[in-house]
């Protein structure tokens, strides 16, 4: 049986409903600035191929394959979220997105997991630079809860 113990101070708890409900109503206008995004996401002992495209002007579906999971003996496996992006310019080339996702470990500790995305990027002509936070809960004592975060660089198409 799963016993999933994860405690929160209530000011942390208060400020992200906030900062969510905010996030949720923002009327930041069109925010697509590409219609897909491919390259490489690096962080915390994870490393994958990543891209993402556009659904329609604020909604984009991302996807990666790589080594996932932060332990010992590495895992690989697929991920994919579905993230909603606010521009936080006119320009659009600085972008917040949220979402959620799957994700599905492949190797020495196979399991599934769920998680939150967050994260901002930043595009700059052709190339898109961003750092996100994943962090992610897998269905299997050997993995756990992961705090993955990274950053990536694609190659915009417009």
């Amino acid at each position: 049986m799963l016993d999933i113990n994860i405690q929160f101070s209530k000011l942390v708890k208060t400020t992200f409903i906030i900062a969510i409900a905010i996030i949720i109503s923002c009327q930041s206008g069109i925010s697509q600035r590409f219609n897909s995004l491919v390259g490489i996401k690096l962080g915390y002992e994870t490393a994958a191929v990543s891209a993402k495209i556009a659904l329609d002007e604020k909604n984009y579906l991302e996807g990666s394959f790589g080594i996932m999971t932060p332990q010992p003996e590495y895992t690989v496996g697929p991920s994919i979220s579905y993230h909603r992006h606010i521009a936080l310019n006119e320009s659009k080339d600085f972008q917040l997105y949220f979402g959620a996702g799957g994700k599905a470990a492949i190797g020495d500790a196979p399991g599934f997991g769920v998680g939150v995305d967050i994260g901002l990027i930043y595009i700059f002509k052709k190339i898109s630079l961003g750092l996100d936070l994943n962090p992610s809960y897998f269905f299997n004592e050997a993995l756990g809860f992961k705090p993955l975060y990274g950053i990536n660089l694609r190659w915009v198409n417009d």
